[in-house]
């Protein structure tokens, strides 16, 4: 809870740094804040988080990653939420070649994988692009033994809903 309210924190300076330090904005900038749940259980141990905060394109896009890391794994996975203000159809996901899952409020989550990684993606109530990305070994190894149980990331993201 601390590190989230330090985050949203952050986020608010620097957006109002920014939109201060730059001569060729014209919008008038009022602050930010968006509310978003974290997840508290996780399929493996973590002991490692941080968060990356998107604000290069202030008007357009706004993303925020979560980090969630075993070190001594590898094991990582991201929980991002993105939003494309000026395109929203940029903000949906593609179905294709994805299975579905219901998570519990009814939203449909998507599920895919490859031999590195696993992603769950769905659509927040507002507005944003969500995904978990899970992989080891900074995407660049199998997951064979750590590939997780889609339950896994499915309850991860009841968690946040």
């Amino acid at each position: 809870m601390k590190k989230k309210i330090i985050s949203h924190m952050l986020l608010s300076l620097t957006l109002l740094l920014l939109s201060g330090c730059t001569e060729q904005s014209k919008t008038e900038f009022n602050g930010l804040t968006y509310d978003f749940k974290e997840p508290s259980n996780f399929p493996f141990e973590v002991n490692s988080v941080s968060t990356t905060i998107d604000v290069e394109q202030v008007d357009y896009l706004h993303q925020f990653v979560f980090h969630y890391r075993n070190n001594e794994t590898t094991q990582q996975i991201n929980y991002i939420l993105s939003k494309v203000l000026e395109e929203p159809k940029a903000n949906h996901v593609s179905k294709d070649g994805k299975k579905e899952y219901k998570l519990n409020n009814g939203i449909m989550a998507f599920y895919e994988e490859d031999s590195t990684s696993q992603t769950l993606w769905w659509e927040t109530k507002d507005g944003f692009l969500a995904r978990y990305i899970y992989y080891i070994d900074g995407n660049t190894r199998n997951l064979d033994l750590y590939r997780l149980e889609i339950e896994g990331l499915v309850d991860l993201a009841n968690q946040v809903q």
